[in-house]
């Protein structure tokens, strides 16, 4: 009876160790994998500590490239706001000068009739001023030959009868003549009526000529 309960044993034993033996083989074979394991997180660690310290370089060379290439950007960006603001006052400049354009055309039709108006009365004053020089000449022409008509009408001097005074013709008639010559001189040194009132007539047009011109 003892010896089939100590076989009994001797078997489970045999049979727990046989489990044992497999669980080491189990274990060990782990142990490798986890060796391999270890070595590959180790060169995965490397790894990354690599790309870690080439992204800090690439990000630092970022940095610096950005400050260097920032610069111009930042400069061009105020040269823009500073043309921005140019242009704003160029196009406010534009439309007061848009505007004044546009009151200066409307007011041009009134101007332009009023500049017409005004050449229809210098045209009509210089047709009338022609036409008074023209009859002014016309009678300058016509009137010397009335001072000759009138020099020729002018009765001589009378000559004094000598033998009623016992003096002689040669004495008396020179003084006669010296008394008529100046009355004569002066008939023509004086302008003819005529004359005078075509210049009176003249100065009226001579002044409206003048004030068109200096309206113009």
């Amino acid at each position: 009876m003892l010896t089939q309960v100590q076989l009994i044993i001797e078997i489970i034993l045999s049979f727990f160790l046989f489990l044992g033996i497999i669980y080491s083989f189990y274990l060990s074979r782990v142990l490798s994998h986890l060796k391999r394991d270890r070595a590959s997180l180790l060169s995965l660690v490397e790894k990354l500590q690599s790309s870690v310290t080439s992204a800090e370089e690439g990000v630092e060379k970022l940095r610096v490239a950005g400050e260097v290439s920032g610069r111009p950007l930042s400069r061009m960006i105020e040269q823009a706001k500073a043309s921005g603001s140019e242009l704003d006052s160029m196009a406010s400049k534009a439309d007061s000068v848009a505007d004044r354009l546009q009151e200066v055309l409307t007011r041009v039709p009134n101007q332009e009739r009023r500049l017409e108006r005004l050449l229809l009365e210098v045209e009509d004053a210089q047709e009338e001023l022609a036409k008074d020089l023209a009859t002014l000449q016309s009678y300058n022409l016509h009137s010397t030959p009335e001072v000759h008509q009138i020099s020729e009408e002018t009765p001589p001097p009378e000559s004094i009868d000598s033998t009623e005074h016992g003096l002689s013709d040669s004495w008396i008639a020179p003084e006669a003549e010296a008394s008529t010559l100046p009355h004569l001189q002066t008939h023509l040194r004086q302008p003819p009526q005529n004359a005078v009132n075509l210049q009176t007539m003249l100065k009226p047009h001579h002044q409206a000529l003048s004030h068109a011109h200096a309206r113009i």
